[in-house]
């Protein structure tokens, strides 16, 4: 069986407290670091569209809305503060890939819409981002695969009941 990073540092706690259950770290630190690797991986491929993974995930989710989406549902949406929020919209918005209008009835409040061209920049970016994820899950045959999701739904679904 091959080894990784979390296998040493599990064993590296264990040695040091081996009255602990390290189990959980090796699960979470697994989900952890490979979404750090991915959001490394995406931000490369990304820059040939001129996008970050950041400013890719809030494109894309602005592009997938039916209507106008708020700053602060963006940032529950994408489990990220409203600072980061606010600093991808600056982005975005200078490249004139987004628009950002603050509502009638109440002027705290900033909707968001993808320009055409911000429709066109995550449509053209799309494609490689799914390529480099289906490479990255190629190694699992289908029954695995759909194991991993169905796991890693129910992770999430508690991480996001304690959120809301």
């Amino acid at each position: 069986m091959t080894t990784d990073l979390l296998d040493d540092t599990r064993s590296s706690w264990q040695a040091l407290r081996p009255d602990l259950d390290t189990t959980p770290m090796a699960t979470v630190g697994r989900i952890l670091r490979i979404a750090r690797l991915v959001t490394l991986f995406s931000d490369e491929l990304l820059t040939a569209h001129g996008l970050t993974r950041g400013e890719f995930d809030v494109l894309s989710a602005v592009r997938r809305a039916p209507e106008p989406v708020t700053a602060s549902h963006l940032a529950r949406l994408l489990a990220a503060s409203n600072a980061s929020i606010t600093k991808r919209l600056v982005a975005l918005e200078a490249a004139g890939l987004a628009t950002r209008e603050r509502t009638s009835a109440d002027r705290r409040i900033v909707t968001v819409q993808a320009t055409a061209a911000g429709q066109a920049r995550v449509d053209a970016a799309l494609p490689a981002q799914l390529d480099l994820e289906r490479a990255l899950v190629d190694g699992l045959d289908a029954r695995d695969r759909a194991r991993l999701e169905a796991s890693l739904r129910t992770v999430l679904v508690e991480c996001e009941r304690r959120v809301t």
